[in-house]
């Protein structure tokens, strides 16, 4: 790979564009925001159990709550936050 990739796929790509950014200075905001979504988005809305019930169209926010989704990018590609928090202390 030379450059940022616009899909990052493996956990390698996410370190070979850091080490690219810094490298040539350029890019590090695009990879600082890859990094940020990939530990953010770690979550996802379940249905309480209070609320299964409950006619789709009755349904509210409420009727959800937020848990971790275990099939999310950064467990399926290993990463930690403490390695997520390297990488973007070296872009940021």
């Amino acid at each position: 790979m030379i450059g940022i990739p616009s899909v990052y796929n493996t956990k390698q790509d996410y370190y070979n564009a850091v080490d690219y950014a810094c490298s040539k200075n350029e890019g590090k905001s695009y990879v600082a925001k890859a990094l940020h979504d990939l530990k953010d988005n770690v979550y996802m809305l379940v249905l309480k159990k209070s609320s299964k019930d409950k006619p789709a169209e009755e349904q509210t926010p409420e009727d959800f709550e937020k848990v971790e989704n275990p099939a999310c990018t950064k467990y399926q590609l290993g990463f930690t936050d403490d390695e997520i928090n390297a990488l973007l202390s070296k872009v940021e």
